[in-house]
Parts: structure tokens; sequence; C-alpha cells
């Protein structure tokens, strides 16, 4: 994919290089200052910590007191120390992350939520990833793109089960998906309400495959579809092998999902399938939108937290993950001859 800021760099004020140099820059370089000062504290906190731990117990020890309470300082002096050795750094990089991410967004005409909590999940009805128990939002960027609206976040989806009582209560947590989720304006829009499910070897442990439709007040087809589980609902072959291949196609009326499935279509799911390092992915067709959910570690990556931070090239970085929202835009429009 051609680099956003290659593709921008000769737009005047507004290219990525511009911003770089006016504001990212100067604010990585204060980043990179802040990272050396809390490594170089860590270190003090922790040898002044343990030697104090020492300090204390030695004494405990001497006194002969029976009082537990001094041990109990000096382990919690060394815990401490050593917890925040560790610990001290820890948030810096998702600081830096979530403030360049919102500076870029902003550039590419977006929104950005750090922890996601405005995205409508409920939407994903028909991919059965609604109603989950335990879910972990991240990383929303929504608005417009190619003028079709997107919304997106990095999510971690899970189911929690129990069985037995009492003491003999266990419970289990099952991951149902773990990935990007996307919403996107359909270019074309049709009377076609359908999804695209990975075939059943694709996906470890039956993700996206495994939970049934969610029913939240949707339409009667989804309520069709939902009579049988992934596995046991039939999958209506295209006639073309290398989508049949990629995805299964699940339709309570099968004739305009065919008719919105062309061969451009086709083409276009399949390219946008490998944009985020060509896990499985489900899509689904619903009242005007398309929805994606992309299987994949791939987050929205700066590079370890190690001086030096302020490089171009880890903003040019961040902004191509970001920018792949405008290429999937785009290849839908083509797709739909717009």
């Amino acid at each position: 994919m051609t680099s956003v800021s290659a593709s921008d760099s000769s737009s005047g004020a507004g290219g990525l290089q511009v911003l770089y140099d006016s504001v990212l820059g100067p604010y990585l370089a204060a980043q990179d200052r802040r990272v050396l000062a809390a490594r170089r504290n860590r270190w003090l906190v922790l040898v002044a910590g343990l030697a104090l731990a020492g300090g204390v117990l030695a004494w405990a020890w001497q006194s002969g007191s029976d009082s537990e309470y001094g041990p109990m300082a000096g382990f919690g002096l060394a815990l401490g120390s050593i917890g925040y050795f560790w610990f001290s750094t820890a948030t810096i990089a998702e600081d830096v992350r979530h403030e360049l991410m919102g500076r870029i967004a902003k550039w590419l005409g977006l929104g950005y939520e750090a922890e996601a909590r405005g995205f409508d999940l409920d939407r994903f009805a028909l991919l059965g990833l609604a109603g989950c128990d335990k879910v972990s939002r991240s990383d929303r960027l929504f608005g417009k793109v190619s003028g079709l609206p997107v919304d997106l976040m990095a999510a971690r989806l899970a189911d929690q089960s129990s069985t037995g009582v009492g003491n003999q209560r266990h419970s289990q947590i099952v991951e149902r998906f773990s990935g990007l989720l996307l919403r996107i304006g359909d270019p074309a829009p049709a009377s076609a309400c359908f999804r695209l499910l990975p075939p059943a070897g694709a996906t470890p442990h039956g993700m996206l495959r495994g939970a049934p439709v969610v029913m939240l007040d949707r339409p009667a087809d989804l309520r069709a579809m939902a009579a049988g589980s992934a596995q046991s609902a039939p999958a209506t072959p295209t006639g073309d092998a290398a989508f049949d291949e990629g995805f299964e196609l699940q339709a309570a009326d099968v004739a305009p999902a065919l008719r919105r499935l062309d061969a451009g279509m086709r083409a276009a799911l399949l390219d946008i399938a490998g944009r985020f390092g060509g896990g499985p992915v489900s899509v689904g067709f619903d009242d005007g939108e398309i929805l994606f959910a992309f299987v994949t570690r791939q987050r929205f990556e700066i590079g370890p937290l190690r001086p030096p931070m302020a490089e171009f090239e880890r903003v040019q970085h961040l902004a191509d993950q970001m920018a792949i929202l405008a290429v999937i835009a785009d290849t839908l429009k083509r797709a739909a001859g717009i």
C-alpha cells in the first residue's frame, strides 16, 4: 500500500511531514526525555526501596520482637519497589500512542476515542458478536472516509459460563473474538441481509463461527438465520471458487444476496480480507451497512518504548495503519462503480 505520508507530503500544510515537524516531532522528543527520566528514577526507587526494606528486616530480626508488622513492612517495601520498577514506564507507551492516534485522526478528518465507548456493538448481532459477557474496547476511529461513514474499534469479546455451586463452582471464560470490528456505509445499498463466514477449518477454536446470532429485535431474515448454529446452517455457493474458498454465504433470501455479491464485490471483499494480516474475516450486509470482523493481533502500534521515539518512521507507520480505512472505502466504491 502506498504510504499516506508519501501520497500527501506534497499537499502543503496538510502533509504528514509538516504535521510531524510542527507538532508530533516536538511531542515525541518530550516523551523521549520523559522515558529517560522515568528509567533513571525507577532505578533510584528500586535501590533505595530495597535498601530500606533490608534495613527494616534486619531491625526486626535483631530486635527479637514477636510482632509480624516489621517483617511485613519490609516485604511490602521490597515488593513496592520492584512493582514501581516494572510499571513506572508501563503507561507511557499507551499515552503516547493515544496522543498520536488522536492527532493523526484529526489530520485524517476522523474522530478518535481511546476507550471506544461510543461504538455500537449491537450492530454486530448479524455476525453473532453482540451480547458478550466480557467486552474490552479500545482505539475507536469514526467519521467519514471517501464519503462513506465508518466506525472501527479494536475489541476482545468473551463469554463466561459457570458450573456447580458453592465450593464446587467453576467458571470458564471462552474468547469469542479478538481483533478489529468495522462498520462502513454500503456504497450501493440493497435490500438484502446476509453474512459471510470463514470456512470452519480456517478459524482458531471456531472463532466467528461458534456463536449463534444474538437476537436484538432484528429483522425476520436474521431470525431465520439464527434457527441453526453457524456449524449447521447451510452455506450457499456463489459459483466463484476463489471466493467460496474464503467465505461461506449464509442468507435467508439467497437471490438478493447473490445479486449484491457480483464479481466486483467478491473481488473487493477478498482484497479487503487481506488488509489486516490475512486472518479469518466475517462480513455482514445489513440495513445499508457492511460489517467486518477481522480476527487479527494487529493493533495500532508505534514500536517499542525505547528512545528515540522522535522518529518520523514511527508516525508514518501508525498513519499508514489508520489510512487503511480509506483504502477499504475506495475499494468498495470501485466495486460499486462509483
